[in-house]
């Protein structure tokens, strides 16, 4: 007679266990699942600074609302001069950056939730340039003002330029209004009105000690009246472009000594 044939080892191991053994692993098995789906779905939503995150957002319809906040409602920022701005972010490594804009990108996605590293521009700045947003730009409704930073370094001292050049980004339907902003006009930026708040911070490495911060802000406003314009509303935008370049404007063009000595 013909022997049986051998079992195999699967088989072999199948027989030795009880059947409850193969369920529990089923059950174990299943959970591990779910336990990684959830933590992945709470990673995705807990950090929308990622664009990866950001992107499965968009596709489910769940992307961050921003807040429109008023002069009561605004968050509680402290103020940073051109000068503190520098002194902090001076000998930041690129990669110290890397995590600086990246907490200052997830303080704006979260509605300030964590502002760890939030401040608001204040000090004297001059307008060096003004344009519409585009889809290139983080924020694509609106206009920028590009500016340079002055300093008093006494009472007894004009204001001079200082190595800081300020972007700020105002989100609103009515972005005709950057016509408002004319070259050579001198702004002080306080808390209020503007409530510029820091976004991005980037260096631009010359010599001599000469290097340059560049910062950009997003002002949390809700109307503003620029020097040479009637005021206009400012709207949260609907989403960012997080793929999109800094700083916003040329930075030589703010940085030349023409503009230095004539604001022209």
């Amino acid at each position: 007679m013909p022997r049986d044939p051998q079992p195999t080892f699967m088989e072999s191991m199948a027989n030795r266990r009880p059947p409850w053994f193969w369920w529990l692993l089923i059950l174990i098995l299943a959970s591990c699942f779910t336990i990684l789906t959830w933590s992945l779905c709470i990673s995705i939503f807990n950090h929308p600074e990622v664009p990866r995150n950001y992107e499965i957002l968009r596709k489910l319809g769940r992307l961050p609302e921003h807040k429109a906040y008023t002069s009561q409602t605004a968050p509680e920022h402290p103020a940073g001069s051109a000068s503190v701005l520098r002194k902090s972010y001076l000998e930041f490594t690129d990669e110290e950056l890397a995590t600086l804009n990246n907490s200052l990108l997830h303080s704006y996605l979260t509605n300030f939730r964590e502002n760890t590293f939030c401040q608001y521009l204040e000090g004297h700045y001059k307008v060096v340039s003004a344009r519409k947003l585009t889809k290139d730009d983080i924020i694509s409704q609106g206009f920028a003002v590009q500016l340079r930073a002055y300093t008093q370094p006494d009472e007894y001292t004009e204001l001079s330029p200082y190595p800081v050049v300020a972007e700020i980004i105002f989100p609103t339907p009515y972005a005709d209004s950057y016509k408002g902003y004319h070259k050579g006009d001198m702004l002080e930026l306080g808390i209020t009105p503007h409530f510029a708040s820091l976004l991005h911070v980037g260096k631009v490495v010359k010599e001599d000690d000469d290097t340059i911060v560049v910062v950009t802000a997003v002002s949390l406003a809700s109307k503003l009246r620029p020097p040479h314009e009637g005021p206009f509303d400012l709207v949260p935008p609907m989403d960012l472009k997080l793929d999109a370049e800094f700083p916003l404007f040329s930075v030589e063009a703010a940085t030349s000594r023409d503009t230095d000595a004539s604001g022209k």
